[in-house]
């Protein structure tokens, strides 16, 4: 294996591994804060701020599902590309459509919480 083929190889490992950790931070982050906002919610009593915070609990909820399909996405992007190379005949969807799509929903995954944090502090704050 020469130098050149070595390193794309070794480069296309660590893109794998720096997306794979994006999707898993994205869940850590709305997972998380859905557990803080719960979390107060149980230390404040429910009664309290039960129907503020649905709102940011939602977006919280949204951002985690989101980025939990993503990782749906991203393995449809490993595996069409996998049968790309394998297959020159391959008709199926390309692996850049589904590698888009997973960005995108890793977008609105970010979107969701940041939303979700905005929301939240709008309500604490008050």
């Amino acid at each position: 294996m020469t130098f050149n083929e070595e390193h794309a190889l070794e480069t296309y490992k660590s893109l794998i591994n720096i997306g794979t950790l994006s999707l898993k931070a994205l869940q850590l982050l709305n997972g998380g804060a859905i557990v803080a906002l719960l979390a107060y919610l149980g230390q404040t009593g429910p009664v309290a701020v039960a129907n503020q915070i649905s709102c940011p609990l939602l977006f919280f909820i949204f951002g985690l599902s989101i980025s939990t399909l993503a990782f749906l996405f991203a393995y449809l992007t490993q595996f069409s590309l996998f049968n790309e190379i394998v297959n020159p005949s391959y008709h199926g969807r390309r692996h850049t459509f589904w590698l888009w799509l997973a960005v995108l929903l890793l977008l609105v995954s970010l979107g969701c919480f940041v939303a979700g944090a905005w929301f939240a502090v709008q309500v604490l704050a008050n």
